[in-house]
């Protein structure tokens, strides 16, 4: 018995047909394979096989010649480099590559040798050449070159590079308020710092400046004398002193601290404070201090002097003081000329100034 008949395939366009239009099942000309036999080894892809005619037509008859122009021209501009070559050419890129890295060491090593002859020239400078050989005072008189030097600090063979004009400063007066208590000498006290020259490469001049004492008060039975900045460079207890000493005897300061050897006086009163500094200041800018008596500045808005020949001044305020003390000064003058020994001069406004003369007894 026969199977049901295999449906016929389906017809696809380009398949090959028989006369009544059927398909015949055989392959087209582009599907057939006509490689056959083993796969060639040859490297040369144009070399095909020989069961393969219909490529041999097709391709050009010197495919395989390697003696046309193209190959002529490669071997000519080609290069082929011997083992020898390759290998000098590796050691020149090593000797290269080491060169740069000795290059590199032989830079560092320079900086680094560089550097320490550096340090050894500021060292040898530093402590070599600019030394201190001479030391110079300048400003005083009460107190001697070699003590102000001691209390400087400052040595023969130190660096003159190193030295500081504070610090000597701070150490000097440090050292005379210390010296003028150790030994007594109420002279140290009157040692002022100023400032500290150098003069290369091994001179140092200390200039100081000394306190000049300019008037005293009797304050709880001690006796104060001072500076024109209220600084207090000696004290006794003896009553009879101040009858020995030409300065401005000081009456009516409010004193809350600074009563010591070495120390400034601090009053109560900021504005007598200030009238006080002006007052002893601008006496010794015009050299009368040791023609005024005594000065009382209990009062700030009325202030009184006593010159030495029995004047009374009044000078008002603090203010304008330099031309009060001109003003003073030129008035007694002239009083002196006409005869006049005492009375009294107000020069609380200094362009008109008037004298008043003592009243009878």
């Amino acid at each position: 018995m026969q199977g049901p008949a295999q449906p016929s395939p389906g017809r696809r366009a380009g398949d090959p047909q028989n006369a009544s239009g059927q398909n015949t099942g055989e392959l087209r000309d582009w599907q057939k394979n006509t490689w056959f036999g083993p796969v060639p080894d040859n490297s040369n892809p144009f070399e095909e096989p020989e069961t393969a005619p219909e490529l041999l037509e097709a391709r050009s008859s010197s495919v395989s010649d390697h003696t046309g122009e193209f190959w002529t021209d490669q071997q000519q501009t080609g290069y082929q480099y011997s083992a020898r070559e390759v290998k000098e050419q590796s050691d020149d890129l090593h000797r290269d590559r080491t060169g740069g890295r000795q290059k590199n060491r032989i830079s560092l090593r320079t900086v680094v040798v560089v550097v320490l002859l550096f340090a050894a020239a500021f060292a040898a400078v530093y402590f070599g050449i600019f030394r201190i050989r001479e030391i110079r005072v300048t400003g005083n008189s009460l107190v001697s070159t070699a003590d102000i030097i001691q209390f400087s600090g400052i040595r023969r063979g130190d660096s003159i590079l190193s030295l500081s004009e504070e610090e000597t400063g701070r150490r000097l007066t440090a050292a005379a308020i210390t010296a003028a208590r150790e030994r007594s000498n109420y002279t140290y006290y009157t040692l002022e710092f100023r400032y500290l020259e150098k003069e290369l490469p091994g001179t140092v001049t200390i200039a100081v400046r000394e306190r000049e004492a300019c008037c005293f008060l009797t304050w709880c039975g001690i006796m104060y004398v001072m500076d024109k900045n209220g600084m207090v460079l000696y004290e006794t207890e003896n009553p009879y002193m101040k009858d020995t000493v030409v300065l401005v005897e000081v009456k009516g300061l409010d004193i809350r601290s600074g009563a010591h050897l070495g120390q400034t006086m601090v009053l109560s009163s900021a504005s007598q404070e200030l009238i006080f500094r002006d007052l002893f200041l601008e006496m010794k800018v015009l050299g009368c201090t040791d023609q005024i008596l005594e000065a009382d500045l209990s009062n700030p808005s009325s202030l009184l002097l006593t010159t030495r020949d029995n004047f009374s001044v009044s000078l008002g305020n603090g203010e304008s003081l330099h031309a009060k003390l001109r003003a003073l000064f030129l008035v007694r003058d002239r009083l002196k000329e006409m005869g006049k020994t005492s009375g009294s001069i107000n020069v609380s406004n200094p362009e008109t100034p008037f004298y008043s003369p003592n009243s009878p007894q």
